[in-house]
């Protein structure tokens, strides 16, 4: 499976589930479950977890657990296995937490340590290799900054590339702008660095170039502008909001209002 379509598949179980409708102070409010514990476990460990929710006295639960239970045989050098029963109250933390409330039940989702969902499988598990879902540490972090409903500003730079400082500046001078106050947040990703190589090909930026570049991506998962170590805020501003129709949540790009029109 291409690169690309990672993305589209991590991308959708941020919109099945609604993963960026969940607030902080949501999620710290419910006491944590075992599930819940289990999973911070692995993000501590640096390794992802697999949960899977579903139906007691169910027939498609009962065939995604099955399903479930052949892939941890294959992954569970890399991942750990949750077990979600959503008719358990004491599971409504993670429920709500992770939209499981809100989707179709069974199902299976693939978060990464750094909290990212990389991967949905609503209703059944219809793969055995679900490598590409173990996404590189830059790819989880894009991820999760859009699953937070923002703007995700990526700067491409090394020790190598020109126009660094110039380039990371313009990026983030985008939060002291009206439109973008807060919507955005910036992600530094080394273009040298091999395990980013697919995320970059995505990105469809050019990993040899001399100088910095920075791609805008926003929610769900759209390149909304790609941009030269010479691009000024300014200048990405401008051509951002003739890509997000004018900006978003009636002319600004309030945290969780992002996106395109």
């Amino acid at each position: 499976m291409r690169m690309n379509r990672i993305v589209g598949l991590a991308v959708t179980a941020a919109v099945v589930i609604g993963v960026a409708c969940a607030t902080p102070g949501a999620r710290a409010a419910a006491k944590a479950s075992p599930a819940e514990t289990a999973i911070q476990a692995a993000a501590k460990q640096n390794r992802y977890a697999i949960v899977t929710f579903y139906k007691k006295n169910d027939g498609a639960s009962t065939k995604m657990l099955a399903e479930a239970k052949k892939l941890q045989a294959k992954y569970s050098s890399r991942a750990n296995f949750v077990s979600v029963d959503v008719g358990n109250s004491i599971h409504q933390g993670i429920i709500s937490r992770y939209g499981a409330d809100r989707s179709p039940t069974p199902l299976t989702l693939v978060i990464a340590p750094n909290g990212a969902v990389t991967a949905g499988y609503p209703n059944a598990i219809s793969k055995t290799d679900i490598s590409d879902a173990f996404v590189s540490s830059g790819m989880a972090h894009v991820l999760k900054v859009l699953q937070s409903g923002k703007l995700a500003a990526v700067c491409l730079q090394s020790s190598k590339t020109k126009l660094n400082k110039e380039s990371l500046a313009a990026a983030e001078g985008l939060n002291t702008q009206a439109q973008f106050r807060g919507a955005v947040e910036v992600v530094k990703i080394d273009p040298s660095d091999r395990s980013e190589a697919k995320f970059i090909q995505v990105c469809k930026a050019d990993a040899g170039a001399d100088d910095a570049q920075i791609v805008v991506i926003a929610p769900p998962g759209r390149i909304v502008g790609k941009f030269a170590g010479t691009a000024t805020t300014d200048s990405i501003t401008a051509t951002l909001m003739k890509s997000l129709g004018g900006g978003c949540g009636g002319g600004s790009c309030a945290p969780g209002a992002c996106g395109p029109k």
